[in-house]
């Protein structure tokens, strides 16, 4: 009965901590990461929490690393764009602005290949549970 007792209060205590737990940092960032076609592009890996700072009740600082693998490379993305008819031209230009900010920030890379990339990232607690502020 004591193990039982004993448990439950764990489990409330860790329900009503000041600070996101390191999965809900994991699922946020990896959120965040994934969308937008991150998950068609790439995957992540042994993502951990190096580091954190409770600023406040509701504002929680972070530190992580991850691994990023790539699923297609530079150039059968860039083929994608060409090759990927679209009603509006401001697409089109979106998907090329976002192919040219992946080449400066990750260089040449091909399919297969990963890299260890680390963030710092803020998450708000809000009504419905914590979020990441301006990821």
């Amino acid at each position: 009965m004591k193990k039982v007792s004993l448990l439950l209060i764990s489990l409330v205590l860790a329900a009503c901590s000041g600070k996101p737990s390191d999965r809900q940092i994991e699922q946020l960032v990896s959120e965040a990461i994934l969308s937008d076609g991150g998950a068609e592009t790439y995957s992540i890996s042994d993502f951990e929490k190096t580091n954190g700072l409770a600023k406040t009740e509701q504002l929680y600082i972070a530190d992580v690393r991850y691994q990023l693998t790539f699923k297609k490379g530079f150039e059968e993305l860039s083929d994608q764009v060409i090759n990927t008819p679209s009603d509006s031209p401001f697409e089109t230009v979106g998907a090329g602005f976002k192919l040219m900010t992946m080449r400066m920030q990750f260089g040449d890379f091909k399919a297969g290949d990963s890299i260890t990339k680390e963030d710092r990232v803020q998450l708000v607690k809000t009504e419905q549970g914590w979020r990441l502020d301006d990821y």
